[in-house]
């Protein structure tokens, strides 16, 4: 196949580098040459007409036999590891939820650890007043409450040799609220509006102008 195709490049590069060349080259800058363009071109869509026939099927057939690759690499290979991609994110959301929860747990045993501390400290206070104890009450009112140490919330154990990595992403859920400095202009709105409005678009910050071309009408 290597062969054939260089053989066939070959013979291309024959037919068509030398117009190439030259329509790369061609300047318009007068009637004459407005017109003079017209021969290279025919020359050009001539030489391209006679190419189509030798080189369209061999064409059709590299692209069918690289798009079934293509989608029997993506179905033996992109996706299941695409699927190992999906379960370590499902394996990532769950280790982080639990070990929050962990977290949020510890934090409640030390929050009603505080709070029982402190109920002590005003029934203490409470009976002294009864006895008549004032001062010393207010001993007790006034002390601070010591930072109650409750232990570390153990995490889920990772595997050995495994490793959390955090990827961050944005998710737009009102596009309203996002500034002006994180949007870009639609380039395919504003070019449906340019054919629209033609030389009456109008939009700041945007410039339209007319790239148009030639075109032949065929038979």
């Amino acid at each position: 196949m290597t062969t054939e195709l260089s053989v066939m490049e070959k013979k291309a590069e024959q037919e068509m580098s030398a117009i190439m060349v030259k329509a790369s080259a061609f300047v318009v800058n007068n009637e004459e040459t407005y017109t003079a363009a017209d021969q290279i071109i025919a020359e050009v869509r001539g030489k391209v007409k006679t190419l189509e026939v030798e080189l369209g099927p061999p064409k059709e057939a590299a692209t069918k036999a690289w798009k079934a690759m293509v989608a029997l690499y993506k179905k033996y290979i992109d996706d299941p590891l695409e699927a190992c991609k999906t379960l370590d994110r499902k394996r990532y959301a769950w280790k982080k939820a639990e070990d929050n929860r962990r977290a949020e747990e510890a934090e409640a045993v030390r929050r009603a650890e505080q709070k029982r501390i402190a109920d002590e400290k005003l029934a203490l206070a409470a009976r002294m007043e009864e006895a008549g104890m004032k001062e010393q009450a207010a001993a007790v009112l006034d002390a601070p409450i010591a930072s109650v140490a409750v232990a570390e919330p153990v995490k889920v154990e990772k595997p050995e040799g495994q490793i959390i990595i955090e990827n961050w992403q944005a998710r737009v859920v009102d596009a309203d609220a996002v500034p002006r400095s994180f949007c870009s202009p639609d380039p395919v709105k504003l070019g449906r509006y340019a054919k629209l409005m033609k030389g009456k678009a109008s939009v700041a910050g945007v410039v339209f102008e007319d790239v148009g071309t030639v075109r032949r009408r065929t038979a």
